[in-house]
């Protein structure tokens, strides 16, 4: 088992980087989404935006 850690240490590492910042990403835009700013894939500018009522609806 120890073996197979040092021989694939770079690989291991590598994924937890990509994980990290899969993490990272996530995570802003649940924030983002919460605190109302951009939503579900558009740029911040909802003025013009087709799915703006579906974004921003009333919070229960």
């Amino acid at each position: 088992m120890l073996e197979f850690i040092i021989g694939n240490l770079s690989t291991i590492l590598v994924a937890f980087i990509v994980l990290g910042c899969a993490l990272l990403a996530v995570r802003s835009i649940r924030k983002d989404k919460k605190n109302g700013k951009a939503c579900g894939g558009c740029s911040g500018g909802c003025s013009g935006c087709a799915g703006s009522a579906i974004c921003h609806t009333k919070q229960k």
